[in-house]
């Protein structure tokens, strides 16, 4: 539940903010503060999901 609330309101609002950029600015986006940012960011996130999962099928052995 933690992971679809994560990527619906984090990952989806800075690909969609990212996607935008791109769009008006091509490649100049690539290099623009606010497009690494958020780029940054939902590495990150994404990376969250990827332990949470891990620690899920790991720990938790809901099977």
């Amino acid at each position: 539940m933690i992971q679809t609330i994560v990527g619906i309101f984090v990952v989806d609002k800075l690909m969609v903010a990212n996607i935008e950029l791109l769009e008006t600015q091509k490649e100049l986006a690539l290099s623009n503060p606010v497009f690494l940012q958020n780029h940054e960011i939902r590495q990150y996130t994404v990376l969250f999901q990827v332990a949470v999962t891990i620690f899920i099928i790991s720990f938790l052995k809901p099977w």
